[in-house]
């Protein structure tokens, strides 16, 4: 039998319709062999499993373990964490076990976890059997977003099997629930909690810590300066001809707006890191901010700030500080990926070049700006209030009680 199969994957390559075979053959033998191997592992009651799709401390399930850690519940909290290089124990709360992606131990700590707790397709993404009585709990990473949802072909399939197997998808608005039964999630409970990685955008005193923090972190000395964030999201072409804006000119039309000295911090998406890492736009005043791992803490400590189509920018305006959108690639990123709705109808001006961005920031009106934006919260149906880490920590010790 194993020569069979041995002989069949060799003419599989050989062909795309047998190398589809191959990859069904491989996804099915995956996970027999997981089935085999942790069918007797025991579900732990206290135990919680987490994974984020960047292995990192941050997002929603990062407010979400805080919140456990700070009801000092008895809980067994495991972090899936980057398979290669050092394991950063350092940015990890000493409550929390860390244990590499990909491995039999994380297989082994998945299998006997009482809830799974992703902010992707992460737990899906390995094909790891989901026993009866556990229970997945899916916290996106998104929120208002504009841009579609999509992915590759492993990508859809894993979406389809988190469609089966996630027990909840957490949200934060009417708008973010229709996205989730229109597109790949059609079949998940939706729990109306708001997202835990927003509560800090409510804190007067962690918007103080947190540019405390921001700035030793990046040694900026000029604790009066101001900062403006610039944070694109990528392409999925992965290049970076989109990535042209004059920086220096932002800066002097911030300084001319809004006064004062300011630092622009650039922060690229993990998937552009690399590619961006060959840029030299940096110097004094334009630093690369991409090593915090923690999108929040950027955002609770900046004034103002600057994508593109990222949903970054749909968590700030909770905070009623100007957002500004530099879109030179817009026709083609609304072909080759699309929107949820017109770009226009945000709150957020949009400028196709440097022309338009710096009469954007020079002429910015902040009373037009604060309508518009609670024109469009009220319109997406957003209920985020700074207590959804409250209330999904609340449903969690339920859970484990149960």
């Amino acid at each position: 039998m194993g020569s069979f199969f041995r002989m069949l994957l060799v003419y599989a390559a050989e062909d795309r319709l047998l190398l589809q075979i191959r990859e069904k053959l491989d996804r099915w033998l995956g996970l027999l062999v997981r089935k085999l191997a942790f069918r007797k592992e025991k579900i732990v009651p206290e135990k919680v499993f987490v994974m984020t799709y960047d292995d990192q401390f941050n997002c929603n399930p990062k407010y979400i373990v805080q919140e456990l850690i700070r009801r000092k519940l008895p809980l067994d909290i495991v972090w899936a964490v980057p398979e290669n290089g050092d394991i950063p124990y350092d940015r990890f709360p000493p409550e929390v076990r860390l244990v590499p992606r990909k491995s039999f131990n994380m297989m082994r700590e998945m299998a006997s976890a009482h809830i799974w707790i992703d902010n992707a397709l992460d737990c899906v993404w390995y094909g790891m059997p989901k026993k009866k009585g556990q229970v997945f709990l899916n916290t996106w990473h998104g929120s208002l977003g504009i841009k579609r949802l999509a992915g590759n072909r492993h990508w859809r399939r894993s979406a389809a099997r988190c469609n089966k197997l996630a027990d909840y998808f957490i949200a934060n608005s009417s708008f973010e629930e229709n996205v989730y039964k229109s597109s790949f999630w059609p079949d998940v409970p939706v729990l109306k909690f708001g997202h835990a990685r927003n509560d800090i955008l409510f804190d007067p005193g962690m918007r103080i810590k947190m540019r405390e923090k921001v700035m030793n972190a990046l040694g900026i000395a000029d604790k009066d300066a101001k900062l403006f964030l610039y944070a694109p999201t990528f392409r999925d072409s992965m290049t970076m001809d989109w990535f042209d804006a004059d920086l220096e000119k932002v800066r002097e039309s911030l300084e001319s707006r809004f006064g004062g000295e300011w630092v622009i911090l650039v922060r690229m998406h993990f998937k552009d890191r690399l590619l961006h890492s060959r840029n030299s736009c940096f110097n004094d005043h334009v630093i690369n901010a991409s090593q915090i791992d923690d999108m929040q803490e950027l955002l609770a400590a900046v004034d103002a700030g600057m994508s593109d189509y990222s949903s970054w920018v749909f968590d700030f305006l909770l905070t009623g500080r100007p957002v500004f959108l530099y879109t030179p690639d817009i026709d083609k990123y609304d072909h080759d990926r699309g929107f949820y709705y017109p770009l226009a109808s945000t709150p957020f001006s949009i400028s196709r070049n440097m022309r338009e961005l710096e009469t954007a920031v020079r002429e910015f009106d902040e009373d037009e700006y604060r309508r518009k934006v609670k024109a469009f919260l009220t319109e997406k149906g957003c209920y985020e209030d700074g207590h959804a880490s409250e209330r999904i920590a609340d449903f969690i010790a339920d859970l484990i009680q149960k």
